[in-house]
């Protein structure tokens, strides 16, 4: 990515592509990510790749409608960071949105070549201290 900016629009195309291939080409191979599903953290990019291969292969013929919201940008030369809400919402192949979400998502960022590159990912949801779930309005 040549700037931070097309992470998100980028993010979203591969997404709704399935593009496995797309979607890892925006991390680098010693990114750290966090996320909220069955295993909470990924050390990097190899030990990944097969968490996002299942999620994308998994959607049979669904589709995931990404948006991203209130994304604020900083960067310096060679370090940035990015943070907002990303909604991610299955879509049947009629168009019909099935289920959604929203999640909280803070990235880092690394420049080598001109290249940027996500080299931390978190994701995450606020706890209800009454029900104990995860909540953000939708």
């Amino acid at each position: 990515m040549k700037n931070i900016e097309n992470f998100f629009t980028a993010y979203k195309n591969a997404v709704w592509q399935k593009d496995t291939i797309g979607l890892l080409a925006l991390y680098g191979p010693e990114v750290l990510a966090f996320d909220m599903w069955d295993k909470s953290h990924f050390n990097d990019l190899q030990e990944w790749k097969p968490e996002i291969e299942g999620w994308l292969n998994a959607l049979g013929d669904e589709q995931v409608k990404v948006d991203f919201e209130c994304v604020k940008i900083h960067e310096s030369e060679n370090l940035g960071f990015a943070s907002g809400f990303i909604l991610f919402q299955a879509v049947s192949p009629e168009g019909e949105a099935l289920r959604g979400m929203k999640n909280r998502i803070s990235l880092g960022f690394a420049k080598s070549e001109n290249e940027w590159k996500v080299v931390h990912q978190h994701i995450s949801a606020p706890i209800s201290s009454e029900n104990l779930s995860a909540i953000l309005d939708l």
